[in-house]
C-alpha cells in the first residue's frame, strides 16, 4: 500500500468565486437545425454550460416530451472548490436551466447512474466538515426536482482477522447500470483520524439495489491501488461493465461475477470523458504525459474501443483540447449522439455525431 495526503483542507481555503449563480439565457433551437445537416464522425459546439465546472457527475434522463436532458451535477469551480450546482441541458432545444442544487457541494464522485428515471451519485468530497471524503449515496428525482439520501456504501474488512482494518469507498470511480442495479467501482481509503490522512487500498466494487436500498460487495477489479491518482472511466456494453483506470482496462461480467483484462489504452488519461454508444466505448480528451517533453499535455483525442475486436481506433478529434470533462449518450430526433461537457466557456458543451 502507498500513503497519500488528502488535500481537502487546502481546498476549503480557496474562495468560491467564479461559480455563477445567475439563470442562463435560453438559446434557440440550434441543434434541430443541424440534426440533418451535420456530417458523420464530427463535432458540434452548442450552447455553453453555465456555472463553469470540471470533474462533474453527468447523467441523461428522457423527459415527458421524449427529449434527452443532460444533468451536470456538482464538480469543481474554476477556483478549485467543490460545487453544489446542478444544471440541465435539453438537447432538443439547446437550452440550459438550473435545477435544485445538491444538499452539499460535491466533487470527485464515482459518476452517476440512471434507474427508473432517477439519478444516483455516490462518493466524492465536499471540502468542508472534515478532511475525509465520503461514502454517501445521493438520489435525484428530475420529475419532482428533489434530492434524497440513500444508504451509504458500507465499509469492508481488509482481511478475515477481527483486527483487520476497515476500508471505505470515497469516489474517483465509475458507475454503470445493469438490469436495474447500480454497479460502482470506487477508490478505497483507510482513515488515519484525526489528522486528515488516508492510506490507499485496492479499488472497491459494489452493487446497489434501489428496490431494497442495499449494497453488496463484489470482487475487486484488477487495478491494485490505482484509483486515488485520478478518476476512472468506463461504460456498460452488452450487459457487461467495461472499466479503465490509469490506462489499464478490464470487463466485469455479472453472469460469472468475474473480471477479465482486455487490451489497455496504454498511457493514463486523467480528466478524460467516456460514454458507451453503438456497442462501443468512446474515450475523449483528458491529459497524457509526454515523455519526450517531460510535461503533461491536454488532449483533443477521441478513441473508441470495440469489444468485438478488443481493439482501439481513432475517431474525429474534439474541436479543442479538454480535460476534467464528462460525457453521456443522448438522442436527437431519434439519433444517438454523445454530449461532452465541462470546463470554462466558451465551447464547454460539445456534441459528437457518430
Amino acid at each position: 500500500m502507498r500513503t497519500s495526503l488528502f488535500l481537502l483542507a487546502g481546498l476549503v481555503l480557496v474562495a468560491a468565486c467564479g461559480d455563477e449563480t445567475t439563470e442562463p439565457t435560453p438559446v434557440g433551437d440550434q441543434s434541430a437545425t443541424t440534426a440533418s445537416a451535420v456530417a458523420h464522425d464530427s463535432w458540434l459546439t452548442l450552447a455553453n454550460m453555465p456555472a463553469n465546472r470540471t470533474n462533474m457527475a453527468v447523467a441523461t434522463v428522457t423527459n415527458a416530451a421524449g427529449q434527452s436532458v443532460v444533468y451536470t451535477i456538482g464538480g469543481l469551480t474554476p477556483t478549485g472548490m467543490p460545487s453544489a450546482k446542478v444544471t440541465a441541458y435539453n438537447v432538443a432545444t439547446n437550452t440550459w436551466t438550473f435545477r435544485r442544487p445538491l444538499p452539499v457541494p460535491l466533487a470527485g464522485t464515482s459518476g452517476a447512474g440512471v434507474i427508473n428515471g432517477k439519478i444516483y451519485v455516490s462518493g466524492g468530497y465536499s471540502g468542508w466538515a472534515d478532511n475525509f471524503p465520503n461514502n454517501w449515496l445521493h438520489m435525484y428525482d428530475p420529475a419532482t426536482n428533489t434530492w434524497s439520501r440513500k444508504r451509504e456504501i458500507p465499509s469492508v474488512k481488509a482481511g478475515p482477522e477481527p483486527w483487520a482494518e476497515s476500508q471505505y469507498a470515497f469516489g474517483n470511480g465509475v458507475t454503470g447500470v445493469i438490469k436495474g442495479k447500480l454497479y460502482v467501482v470506487s477508490g478505497c481509503f483507510v482513515a488515519w483520524e484525526p489528522w486528515g490522512y488516508f492510506e490507499e487500498c485496492d479499488p472497491l466494487f459494489f452493487r446497489y439495489n434501489p428496490a431494497t436500498d442495499r449494497w453488496v460487495a463484489l470482487p475487486r477489479p484488477p487495478f491494485p491501488g490505482e484509483l486515488t491518482s485520478g478518476p476512472s472511466i468506463g461504460g456498460v456494453i452488452g450487459g457487461k461493465f467495461y472499466v479503465m483506470v490509469q490506462g489499464r482496462f478490464a470487463v466485469y461480467d455479472p453472469a460469472t461475477n468475474q473480471w477479465t483484462t482486455r487490451t489497455p489504452l496504454g498511457l493514463p488519461r486523467p480528466g478524460a470523458a467516456s460514454a458507451a454508444l453503438g456497442g462501443k466505448l468512446y474515450v475523449m480528451g483528458g491529459r497524457r504525459f509526454n515523455a519526450a517533453r517531460e510535461a503533461w499535455e491536454t488532449l483533443d483525442i477521441t478513441i473508441v474501443y470495440d469489444p468485438a475486436t478488443d481493439a482501439w481506433t481513432r475517431r474525429a478529434p474534439m474541436l479543442s483540447p479538454r480535460t476534467g470533462i464528462a460525457a453521456s449518450q443522448v438522442f436527437l430526433k431519434g439519433q444517438p449522439r454523445i454530449e461532452v461537457v465541462g470546463g470554462v466557456s466558451p465551447a464547454n458543451n460539445l456534441q459528437y455525431v457518430p
